[in-house]
């Protein structure tokens, strides 16, 4: 787990990796997730303040959907992620929703409009370039929007800014899971165009392969309307 990162893969690569891993479970991930992961109260908590009626949420890495599938009718869902799988069970369990494979290292496609609130956690680990992909969001998103984000923040790793362990050597073999450190997070934050609301060291979900706690900065943000 220690052991030197392997070279990054591709972005197909990963990608296609990440996809056939999530594809497996798909259908059997939310009991399991909800018996390793301590973010979901702090995401309801985030969308119980920010969303308004007949407002936009983009839930990126949304998997099958869990986080924002019980939100208002009125509401408009987007979801996106790598897994072909997940996302046809996140559309299952709503129907009104639009689920749509994509990669948040990428910008969106103008065509998805702009969103007023932005969930990104859980799909982080992920994240080969922070600063990239906050632009990437910032710029789908309408003046004033919110955006919750959580950053695996590993504060034991030995080098400053972006380190990297091994994910799964099961799972997803010669794939790593990377971490910022809170100076990098604030550095993409700002970098982005993001002004940083709050910031919380919080345990995020349990990796029972190697036993240990993953824990994220967790960044309430807000896109400024211009002239604010």
């Amino acid at each position: 787990m220690h052991g030197e990162p392997a070279p990054d893969a591709t972005g197909p690569e990963q990608n296609e990796a990440i996809g056939l891993y999530y594809d497996d479970f798909a259908p059997h991930y939310v009991p399991g997730w909800r018996s390793l992961e301590h973010y979901g109260p702090l995401v309801a908590d985030f969308l119980l303040r920010t969303v308004t009626p007949e407002c936009r949420v983009l839930d990126v890495g949304c998997g099958p959907g869990q986080l924002t599938r019980d939100l208002a009718p009125d509401v408009s869902v987007t979801g996106i992620d790598l897994s072909p799988r997940m996302l046809a069970v996140a559309r299952a369990a709503r129907p009104g929703g639009r689920y749509v494979r994509h990669d948040f290292h990428d910008p969106l496609p103008d065509d998805r409009g702009r969103f007023d609130v932005v969930v990104a956690v859980g799909c982080l680990e992920f994240c080969r370039d922070l600063t990239a992909t906050l632009r990437n969001l910032a710029d789908a998103c309408a003046p004033g929007a919110r955006l919750l984000v959580g950053v695996v923040e590993d504060r034991d790793a030995r080098e400053p800014g972006r380190s990297r362990r091994a994910f799964s050597e099961d799972g997803l073999p010669g794939i790593d899971m990377h971490s910022y450190d809170a100076t990098a997070q604030l550095g993409a934050v700002t970098a982005a165009g993001l002004s940083p609301w709050s910031y919380r060291f919080v345990p995020a979900w349990r990796h029972e392969e190697y036993s240990y706690v993953v824990r994220y900065g967790l960044w309430e943000l807000r896109k400024d309307a211009p002239g604010t």
